[in-house]
């Protein structure tokens, strides 16, 4: 996975020494250490319970014994198995890491070391020293789109290209001006100094978090509506319904029938519809959940109550045989005999009747039993059957929201065939990219010139200005490592960060949008980076998926993680959550895809069909359909239950992102080679391309 290879160009420059003639951790101990004997004694891999990351830990040691005596190097255990003078030596042979013997140079080092107390060394400021990354680097790693699909950005290396998806134009390129003024960059169009693994849109689209190392930056978008001019390119005529002919010399463009807040109302109350007809489709399903359990419990009521018959007449059987057995040890009693056989004969009856007494108790007990179970089962039915009642009465209420919600938006589309106003001026925007209305009264109105699609005046000229950093960048950060996922809450006003030291630890952070003040830091929510967030859409979970193979669901009321689901077996790459809340879905770098039901906390399905990993996915709108890409070039669209639906034709390389409109009508990938498409999903057509 490219994506995650490290392309940090830097150097550390210490700013501290240790004293004269005392050994340097860092410098002198560590290195050695690093190469024969943390690979096997660290964090995740911790043999002998024995983690030698720092002398601290070396001190406290393993399963043994403690690892390090201060001052005395000769008798620590650290020491006498690398010397192999202790009963394991140190690394073992064959040993898969390509650990070897210490010299006796790099003995004696670590046995001085900690003969003068096993010290660290002393602390030091670590400056990063930037240098530019290497000229060619341009695969799309991070990939968003604003929930209304008019705005567009690709990471490429350490450049973030806006782009306006309606006109099909570049807007900007974001840039840094403190970078600027570093002298490194000498250009406009820089964003980050390292590269961009991360993008992510606020829920109104006025704000894009961009995140690279040890920090996320925060762009506050600027619009200001241009002053209209006339136009030697395009024509623009409002017929006698109002609606708008637009024209470049006798080419008709489009045939403009709708305005941006029409269009915005009927993407509204399409997803509304879309998504009551999602709760129709799951009550039925509960339905049917819940008519298979009345079964089931009927049929175990059935055989409960067959069970209790068996158990009365073999009870009867019972009593039958233990009077018997009483006449029978009566009978011997008055026996009067001596002899040897009638003592056995009345040690026999004795027996018996012993033995049919505690059969008649076993009986009345099973009786007991099969009766409790039967009282148990009659109840369970009764919920049962009581929740088909309630089931259907659920459906009946959905049916009339969702045939409600479907009513207002054919009736709200209808009505648009009359909302087009007559113009007072259609002139052009200075950059010849937006025909713009103006009225008598009200707000002007924008359409592209390029395919005539309603927008916001002034979109293809907008501005995108840093608004605030979270993290400092540096070692003082509380974003550790690079800031590989981000995720706005669905009110806009959190952001959470998905971080981690690789083969350490993974990290979450949420950042107060007003503010940019550390609200919560999860620590080590992860065993690895964690590399895909998503909140549900009542904003009151988090999921999280990381290197460590692991989807965690984290609630956020409490903070704490109320779900873990296992099942990928390498990288988790991507999270989406179903518009109901009720479904999520993840990607694995393991080429497949794992649906899991949060109502039942199962795993619901496994899906694969990808030759490589699939690095995005996202739920359509509010539709039970996925959509995915993947590094064999292949843009999928999947359901819940792993049916395919379609394939979108167009892409040509290795697809590291994914992103979605909120309705699900547009989907965007970006390739190895650095080119954005867009996708119409109802034609499945390519309908915008965008080269580096």
């Amino acid at each position: 996975m490219l994506r995650h290879i490290a392309l940090l160009h830097s150097a550390f420059v210490v700013t501290a020494a240790a004293a004269p003639g005392v050994i340097d951790y860092d410098k002198q101990v560590h290195p050695f250490l690093k190469d024969n004997c943390i690979a096997c004694h660290n964090k995740t891999t911790t043999k002998g319970g024995l983690n030698m990351e720092t002398p601290e830990l070396m001190i406290k040691g393993g399963e043994t014994d403690k690892g390090l005596i201060p001052g005395k190097g000769a008798e620590s255990i650290i020491y006498q198995a690398a010397a192999h003078t202790w009963d394991s030596e140190m690394p073992p042979k064959g040993n898969k890491v390509g650990a070897v013997n210490l010299t006796s140079q790099q003995l004696a080092i670590l046995k001085d070391w900690i003969d003068q107390g096993a010290r660290p060394s002393p602390k030091r400021d670590k400056v990063i020293t930037w240098e530019p990354l290497p000229a060619g680097v341009q695969p799309i790693f991070a990939l968003a789109t604003t929930a209304q699909g008019d705005f567009a950005a690709a990471a490429r290396a350490n450049q973030i290209s806006l782009y306006h998806l309606p006109s099909q134009s570049l807007v900007t390129k974001l840039t840094d001006e403190s970078l600027l003024k570093s002298g490194l960059y000498k250009q406009p169009g820089v964003a980050h100094r390292d590269l961009v693994q991360a993008l992510a849109f606020s829920p109104d689209g006025t704000r894009l978090a961009t995140g690279s190392f040890r920090e996320v930056k925060l762009w506050k978008r600027e619009i200001k509506a241009p002053t209209p001019v006339a136009s030697t390119k395009f024509t623009a005529t409002q017929e006698a319904d109002n609606s708008i002919k637009l024209s470049e010399g006798t080419k008709l463009i489009a045939h403009i029938k709708t305005d941006l807040p029409s269009q915005q109302g009927i993407a509204q109350r399409t997803h509304a519809a879309a998504r009551a007809a999602l709760e129709v489709t799951f009550q039925n399903e509960a339905i049917k959940r819940a008519e298979t359990d009345a079964t089931e419990q009927t049929n175990r009521l059935k055989k409960a109550n067959e069970l209790a018959e068996l158990a009365k007449k073999s009870l009867e059987d019972k009593k039958k045989d233990l009077k018997a057995k009483t006449d029978a040890k009566a009978a011997a009693d008055k026996n009067t005999a001596t002899d040897a056989k009638a003592t056995e004969a009345k040690e026999k009856a004795s027996t018996d009747l012993k033995l049919a007494q505690e059969a008649v108790t076993r009986g009345e007990a099973a009786i007991t039993d099969t009766a409790n179970e039967i009282k148990l089962v009659t109840e369970n039915e009764k919920k049962a059957k009581q929740a088909v009642v309630d089931a259907k009465a659920r459906l009946e209420v959905v049916k009339k929201e969702s045939e409600k919600a479907a009513a207002d938006r054919d009736a709200f589309s209808k009505s648009l065939a009359t909302a087009m106003k007559k113009a007072k001026a259609l002139q052009f925007s200075p950059n010849g990219l937006e025909l713009i209305a103006t009225f008598d009264a009200g707000e002007p109105l924008a359409w592209s010139t390029t395919t005539g699609k309603p927008i916001a005046p002034g979109s293809t000229s907008a501005a995108w200005v840093l608004e605030r950093s979270f993290g400092t960048g540096d070692g003082k950060s509380p974003i550790t490592d690079r800031a590989n996922s981000l995720a706005f809450s669905p009110d806009g006003k959190t952001l959470a960060i998905g971080s981690g030291e690789p083969s350490r630890s993974g990290d979450i952070t949420l950042w107060d949008i007003a503010t940019g003040k550390l609200v919560k830091n999860y620590a080590e929510r992860h065993l690895d980076s964690v590399f895909a967030l998503d909140f549900s859409p009542d904003g009151k979970l988090l999921a999280s998926g990381g290197a460590d193979k692991a989807v965690r669901i984290t609630d956020l009321s409490t903070g704490k993680v109320v779900k873990v689901f296992e099942g990928h077996t390498h990288h988790v790459l991507g999270l989406t959550w179903r518009a109901d809340g009720r479904l999520l879905a993840s990607s694995g770098a393991d080429n497949v895809v794992k649906v899991w039901d949060w109502t039942t906390g199962d795993r619901r399905k496994s899906v694969d069909g990808w030759d490589k990993e699939v690095t995005g996915i996202r739920y359509l709108g509010a539709a039970d359909q996925i959509a995915t890409s993947a590094g064999d070039a292949k843009l999928r669209l999947i359901t819940s239950d792993g049916g395919e639906v379609k394939q979108l034709p167009g892409s040509t390389g290795f697809l590291q992102s994914l992103a979605t409109t909120k309705t699900g009508d547009l989907i965007l990938g970006g390739d190895q080679d650095g080119i954005l498409r867009a996708w119409d999903v109802t034609t499945a057509k390519v309908i915008a391309e965008f080269k580096p």
